[in-house]
């Protein structure tokens, strides 16, 4: 079962999720109690549904976030944070007990312990139609936790033990994803077992576990005496642990320790299989999702970043080039024409400037009725963008966009043509994704924004207008002419502004 974890007036505690769910708030009753002014008496519940898990706002008053995003109600994902008035509460897809690797609590000192590799399955461990069987049941899982229930289900058939659990490796850690039965409290394994069985990919069987501690208190009280442990190995590292014990001395023989090892060898594939799986699945979709207002390029970074580091990076202070672009008089050409080839209309002119805004590694920030705001410089994942370059790239936009909308309204009706005028400015912004969950967008704020917005208002018909800041960074890549001052709207200074003529000669 999975838990959460908070830390309240300094003490980290964990609660584990039951199927009854955990209930957040200031008040008494709740299963965790935050006391802070700004947390609801009754703020959030999280809930099982199923196999998912669901983070669900109550009518709080200052609401909930799931990594930074504010929602109503979220799916949760391993290692996602929950915030609630000033606590952040990490949900863990795990067993809710916790692993303790204590040779004070469990140490063979001198065991008469075997061990045998699991790189490659003894032979005759297990009949070739169980082993059939069991590989067709693993086959035909998706979920990874319903795979591990069962991976756990032919553990238990094969290796009849009081106790059993498995462990996967995440980074430097061993967590427990299955353990059973349920227990309460820590879970205590020795480290001398299961070091040996990750480090040299060995299984191994303990025979005697309480003559090995030579009368530890702690361990004829939990009276384990018998145990055996596989790693599951995956590209020659093992990525996990299958471990089982018993009370009592000879509970186990090598032939079930042959069985384990066998088993546990079959489980890795498949358990490697699921986690890739749904890496793929979520990166996938996460790309699907970014492609709409990105290059295919930076939407594939942005993808690989989130399900690499489960979260959206912090937002940017940076210095980009924006274009607004919009169609003059669309408002009474619409009325002209019925909604459906209004509707054809602007989705061939976005295609086809949104095509354009792509090829110069823009991003497109959004469609604002019939116009287009693009963003040139933003976002930065890997190093930083020289802003005389993204400057140059904005202008190659606008310039191609011009073309791309010359070849558009030559193929058109004659009574479907438009026009449409854009403005360039650079300057410094505050980038990165704002909203909710259930509408979220990368975009970029501040003055540069709206300086963009009110050229891109005095520009000609069919041209682009810059303003001063962008022209100092073009150099003489640009054949530019000079339109003078304007006072825009919000500006309290004149704007020194150009008209693009075009790309400049090579010398």
């Amino acid at each position: 079962m999975a838990r959460l974890s908070v830390t309240i007036n300094g003490d980290k505690r964990t609660f584990a999720l039951t199927e009854q769910g955990l209930q957040i708030g200031r008040a008494l009753d709740n299963d965790i109690v935050l006391n802070n002014v700004i947390v609801s008496r009754h703020h959030a519940q999280v809930r099982l549904r199923g196999r998912e898990t669901w983070a669900i706002d109550l009518g709080s008053r200052n609401g909930i976030s799931v990594n930074r995003l504010r929602v109503k109600e979220e799916q949760l994902h391993d290692g996602d944070i929950l915030q609630v008035g000033p606590f952040e509460i990490r949900f863990e897809d795990r067993a809710a007990q916790s692993l303790v690797l204590d040779d004070n609590q469990y140490f063979p000192l001198a065991s008469e312990s075997k061990q045998v590799s699991s790189g490659e399955l003894p032979e005759l461990a297990l009949d070739l139609k169980e082993f059939y069987r069991i590989s067709k049941r693993l086959n035909s899982l998706v979920d990874l936790h319903d795979l591990l229930d069962v991976v756990m289900e032919e553990v238990q058939r094969a290796v009849p033990a009081q106790r059993s659990m498995l462990l996967l490796r995440k980074g430097d850690e061993l967590v427990p994803m299955v353990i059973h039965p349920p227990t309460v409290g820590d879970v205590a394994l020795s480290s001398t077992i299961t070091r040996k069985s990750i480090d040299a990919n060995e299984a191994v069987l303990t025979r005697d576990a309480r003559l090995d501690f030579a009368g530890s208190q702690s361990i004829i009280s939990a009276n384990i005496r018998s145990a055996i442990c596989a790693p599951l190995i995956s590209d020659g590292r093992a990525t996990g642990l299958i471990y089982v014990d018993s009370p009592g001395r000879e509970q186990f023989n090598e032939h079930q320790r042959d069985l384990l090892a066998a088993v546990a060898n079959l489980a890795a594939i498949h358990i490697e299989r699921a986690r890739l799986t749904d890496a793929l699945r979520e990166q996938a979709q996460l790309r699907q999702n970014f492609e709409r207002f990105m290059s295919p390029n930076v939407a594939q970074m942005m993808a690989s970043y989130f399900v690499q580091h489960g979260q959206l990076w912090e937002p940017q202070e940076l210095i980009v080039s924006v274009l607004f672009a919009d169609v003059k008089g669309f408002t009474s050409l619409s009325e002209t024409l019925s909604p459906r080839d209004v509707q054809d209309l602007l989705n061939e002119y976005f295609h086809e400037m949104t095509e354009v805004i792509f090829t110069c590694n823009g991003t497109l920030d959004k469609y604002i009725g019939d116009g287009i705001m693009a963003v040139f410089g933003a976002p930065q994942l890997t190093h930083p963008i020289d802003p005389e370059e993204s400057a140059i790239q904005a202008v190659d936009a606008a310039l191609g966009m011009i073309e791309a909308h010359r070849k558009l309204i030559e193929r058109l009706d004659p009574a479907k043509a438009f026009a449409f005028r854009m403005g360039v400015n650079t300057g410094p912004v505050y980038a990165g994704f704002f909203g909710t969950r259930q509408r979220l967008e990368y975009t970029v704020m501040g003055d540069t924004v709206n300086t963009a917005s009110r050229l891109e208002g005095k520009a000609d018909i069919n041209s682009v207008l810059i303003s001063e800041a962008t022209r100092r960074l073009l150099g003489d890549t640009f054949l530019l002419q000079e339109m003078g001052d304007f006072q825009l709207k919000g500006k309290a200074q004149l704007v020194h502004t150009y008209k693009v003529l075009g790309r400049a000669k090579p010398q």
